[in-house]
């Protein structure tokens, strides 16, 4: 009988430091998990932000150039004339208007 007892005793303090150890590899497992999908995501969120801020400045260059130097002019040298603004400075200026609307939104020229 105490032999049965002692047998017993000792298999479920095996199987409780079997059960222990085997936690412990699953835990270690999910850490192992976590950090390289955290390392994954850092360095994808890196070239993200690297291709999102040349897209921007690429926008930002496109806004820049989008209005013509006969803009400039005018608006320097206003014509006096009955009509506030010439036909040809509101085309300019629409077309000012569309280059930058499309240059915001990535939409092609045609």
């Amino acid at each position: 009988m105490e032999r049965t007892v002692a047998g017993v005793l000792l298999l479920s303090v095996l199987a409780f430091v079997a059960g222990w150890r085997v936690a412990g590899w699953q835990r270690d497992s999910v850490d192992l998990a976590i950090r390289n999908t955290a390392a994954a995501t850092g360095k994808q969120l890196a070239t993200i932000a690297s291709t999102s801020g040349r897209q921007m400045e690429e926008k930002l260059e496109a806004i820049k150039n989008a209005q013509p130097r006969e803009i400039r002019t005018e608006v320097v040298k206003p014509v006096f004339t009955s009509v506030c603004l010439s036909d040809d400075f509101v085309r300019m200026y629409n077309d000012a208007a569309a280059r930058t609307e499309r240059a915001l939104s990535g939409k092609p020229v045609n």
